[in-house]
């Protein structure tokens, strides 16, 4: 049995779409059961099930107050972590449809293959315009200077069960889901097209992108005050005239990183309710 977590906050549309995709993607003599973690949304929540015959379980987790995507990865999983098992894997993936569903079938192959390891989907392609693109490869390069970490991939996922405790054993899967696996987890990359959105544009902000940057960095906290402190021997060898200004910009991240990791402490106590809708 493979349990797939979808986050949705009011996109019940491309949700629709992509369990009837999910619906026609098949893994011999395993079956597909559907969590949908419903981030607060402030449109009813319509999924149409009827024409959906493969999958065996639909639940509907609803949240009492809006998280975002990552803290309602993390209740969901935490919620999966917490019931008595009927699953052997776990999928996260995005319900707007730039996750793949035909990637599933080989992502639980390799799980299969790899029982000890993540199954994290990396991006060969991106279809958001460039600004998205540009500020993607920033937050690549900067979370890699700062932690030693290339972390290109998002939520779309795939582990045996007995990863799950691994992934939750700290408070970092409250900050981001992909920086929590690369932390606590063995990964095994695989690479897809990001599609693109079933229906209309993306809501993400420049501000959400720059926040969700900070907040994988944050899981790292410890890194990057090692490898600031590094880089800060280096310039003040070396002399540099920009150095005061560099140390000041340096400084001023940990700074900003600490505020992050204080203003998200772990947040297992939000209130939820379960629905069975199949």
């Amino acid at each position: 049995m493979n349990t797939i977590l979808i986050p949705v906050y009011n996109d019940w549309k491309s949700l629709n779409k992509l369990l009837l995709k999910i619906n026609s993607t098949s893994v011999p003599h395993l079956k597909n059961n559907i969590l949908v973690v419903d981030d607060f949304s402030s449109i009813k929540p319509r999924i149409n099930f009827k024409k959906i015959k493969k999958i065996k379980k639909i639940e509907l987790l609803k949240l009492e107050q809006n998280v975002g995507s990552q803290k309602a990865i993390a209740v969901g999983l935490n919620y999966l972590n917490s019931i008595k098992r009927n699953f052997n894997f776990i999928t996260v993936m995005d319900g707007d449809g730039e996750d793949n569903p035909l990637e599933i079938k080989s992502m639980i192959n390799l799980a299969i293959k790899n029982k000890k390891s993540v199954i994290v989907s990396c991006r060969k392609d991106r279809k958001e315009n460039f600004v998205i693109k540009l500020l993607y490869k920033i937050h690549l390069f900067l979370t890699f200077f700062l932690t030693g970490n290339w972390i290109s991939f998002g939520n779309f996922s795939c582990f045996h069960y007995s990863n799950l405790k691994k992934i939750l054993r700290d408070e970092s899967i409250w900050l981001a889901y992909s920086a929590a696996v690369k932390k606590n987890a063995n990964i095994k990359r695989t690479y897809a097209i990001r599609l693109k959105r079933f229906f209309g544009k993306t809501q993400v902000s420049f501000l959400f992108l720059i926040l969700h940057s900070l907040k994988i960095i944050t899981v790292f906290l410890k890194r990057v005050l090692l490898f600031s402190l590094i880089y800060i021997t280096i310039i003040y060898l070396l002399s540099l005239k920009f150095s005061l200004i560099f140390y000041l910009v340096i400084i001023s991240i940990n700074i900003l990183l600490m505020i992050i990791k204080i203003k998200n402490k772990t947040k297992n106590n939000l209130q939820y309710s379960i629905k069975k809708i199949k």
